[in-house]
């Protein structure tokens, strides 16, 4: 995987205003793609009023195949969050911030997995907060 080097939102809902279940069960590393494609497919096409539309519309380095990290993509983001702001600085991004980032990991009608990266605590919650997104995409 290959990280963003800078958030695309400091703060964004996982959802576009509806409960409905997505589909978007994947957890496991490699699942956070078709994580992405299962939640736009339902939400809808206003890309940048939810985390997973607005981490499919980021275009960074000139590619357009991101996407919202699994939840264990995400942990592997967070075990590896010093290499990943150590070069996120060397190319004008970004440290990860010590707030709530959200997964593509759907937990049922109301709630998304997400992870706390102050301390790496991995939790569910309603999916009208509004969290971090930063953007990932396999390589």
């Amino acid at each position: 995987m290959i990280a963003a080097v800078q958030d695309q939102s400091s703060g964004i809902q996982w959802y576009n205003d509806s409960y409905v279940t997505t589909g978007a069960t994947g957890t496991a590393i490699g699942t956070g793609s078709a994580n992405t494609d299962a939640i736009i497919s339902v939400q809808g096409p206003t890309e940048t009023s939810y985390a997973a539309g607005l981490a499919r519309a980021y275009t960074g380095g000139g590619y357009t195949d991101w996407f919202l990290p699994s939840k264990d993509e995400l942990n592997k983001m967070y075990l590896n969050r010093a290499t990943i702001n150590t070069t996120a600085a060397a190319n004008s991004g970004s440290d990860f911030s010590t707030n709530y980032y959200w997964s593509s990991t759907e937990l049922g009608l109301n709630y998304a997995w997400f992870r706390y990266f102050d301390y790496g605590g991995q939790f569910s919650y309603n999916k009208y907060n509004a969290y971090d997104v930063r953007a990932v995409r396999a390589f």
